[in-house]
């Protein structure tokens, strides 16, 4: 009888090792995903904050741009040696 009980026990005990490893694998799967799904939230974010910022840069050379065209453009005005239109190289 006490061997019978021994192997009893010893099942039982292989059987619940058994579930804790079942349960052990379907937490890290569990946990996975969840690290897959904060990774693909976070790159989201940081498309959103790079495509913002894409967009001031770019608004930010464009008002550089027409600020030189505008300083150009008043230079050319003011500018009292004209030259004489010819693009050789005396003016």
């Amino acid at each position: 009888m006490p061997k019978t009980l021994t192997a009893l026990l010893a099942t039982a005990s292989m059987f619940g090792a058994a579930a804790c490893s079942e349960e052990t694998q379907d937490n890290a799967a569990v946990m996975a995903d969840r690290a897959a799904a904060d990774a693909a939230a976070n790159a989201e974010v940081a498309e959103n904050a790079v495509r913002e910022g894409a967009i001031v840069a770019a608004d930010k050379v464009s008002e550089g741009a027409d600020k030189l065209e505008a300083k150009l453009e008043q230079d050319e005005r003011t500018d009292p040696d004209q030259g004489d239109g010819k693009l050789d190289g005396t003016d």
